[in-house]
């Protein structure tokens, strides 16, 4: 049987966050209960960004050494979780990377992690070549697929996770002194809430924003076979293209849009989809079907288009918050409280990383607890 101070409330319930910190609480032998009001199966909600992603391995942490540190925890992770998972669910492959200008070696300071990197003129084979083009290979996930595995690993017997199997609770919550009140035992709560930290009662952090996002997920049957899957980005100082396989799928995630402090219209824009798929063939033709000229000006009609999406992603002012709070007070007994929020656009490149910091900060309580009061 767990024991009280054994016992932690996650507060949100997403992939990169909610799902990943009760996996580290797990692991740890704690008796984990999510609550949250979108869940996992909640796969239309727009609210909930995580099944909406694109999602790979490209850190965006520049010089900050925090970043850089949770990144590599992360990639390390996903490079261990590639043995065991379907090439189908998380996949290596390589990243062509377009820049108009020669100032990103902050941004790809990673090369010497993936095993070496590339920097030489733009692609010659892309009819949307830039001057500049970072080269090497990293990771790529499908979302719903790696969503269902962490799901069943949290709620399943497992020889890796000590504690027992994950509690979901749907619940909409005025505070995080509710969510610790449905857990009457909890010694540790955990706020990955995400965007309701800018209106949960006893948090409201004004530095909360989101960020909407709106991309095209299509079929390419090329991107099953290893000699095609690649992904693509495109920088200009106007924006970003990108092309992100669901790992071997054949399913890639087209984008983007980033459109911050707005989460409207929550409907996709069709003048938007149109500028997407046409920018995508352009770095990508490979995403075409074998009858469609990629040279034809129409091309990006011949794309099977699976659907077109709008997901809005929580962010932060001044970057996530990953620290220990004052616990709260309920019913007498006192809760430690933990935040780990507004990790922004840099999810699921940093996922475990925020775990493992989540963890050391579960230590640190404990030890705070264990130690005998000052007379």
């Amino acid at each position: 049987m767990t024991t009280p101070d054994k016992k932690a409330v996650v507060v949100g319930a997403g992939v990169v966050l909610g799902l990943t910190i009760a996996h580290e609480l797990r692991s740890r032998c704690y008796d984990v209960t999510i609550i949250a009001r979108d869940l996992p199966e909640d796969t239309y909600s727009q609210g909930f960004a995580s099944p909406w992603a694109g999602a790979n391995w490209v850190s965006f942490a520049g010089k900050n050494e925090t970043e850089r540190r949770r990144d590599s925890i992360a990639y390390k992770k996903f490079q261990a979780l590639q043995k065991e998972l379907p090439d189908e669910t998380l996949a290596f492959m390589p990243f062509s990377c377009f820049h108009d200008k020669d100032n990103d070696h902050d941004q790809y300071w990673f090369g010497e992690l993936c095993g070496g990197m590339k920097i030489s003129a733009g692609h010659p084979k892309s009819t949307n070549a830039a001057p500049y083009l970072y080269e090497f290979r990293s990771l790529g996930l499908n979302v719903p697929r790696y969503t269902k595995w962490l799901v069943q690993r949290l709620q399943e017997e497992h020889k890796d996770l000590s504690g027992p199997p994950v509690r979901f609770v749907r619940a909409i919550l005025p505070s995080l002194k509710a969510a610790a009140e449905l857990v009457p035992d909890a010694a540790l709560l955990i706020n990955a809430s995400g965007l309701g930290s800018k209106s949960l009662n006893d948090v409201r952090d004004d530095k909360v924003y989101p960020i909407r996002g709106q991309t095209v997920l299509v079929y390419a049957p090329r991107f099953r076979d290893a000699k095609y899957t690649r992904c693509y980005s495109r920088i200009t100082p106007h924006g970003a293209s990108y092309v992100i396989p669901r790992a071997r799928s054949g399913q890639v995630i087209l984008g983007g849009t980033f459109d911050e402090r707005n989460t409207n219209p929550l409907k996709p824009n069709v003048d938007v989809t149109e500028r997407i798929l046409k920018e995508c063939v352009a770095l990508a033709p490979e995403l075409l079907p074998d009858y469609v000229d990629p040279k034809d000006p129409n091309a990006w009609v011949g794309l099977d288009v699976i659907s077109n999406n709008i997901g809005v992603r929580p962010a932060r002012e001044g970057g996530a918050r990953v620290e220990l709070d004052a616990p709260l007070s309920v019913h007498g007994r006192k809760v430690g409280v933990i935040h780990a929020y507004g990790i922004g656009p840099a999810g699921y490149q940093a996922s475990y990383g925020v775990a493992a910091d989540v963890g050391a900060l579960v230590d640190q309580w404990q030890h705070a607890q264990a130690r005998p009061a000052k007379l």
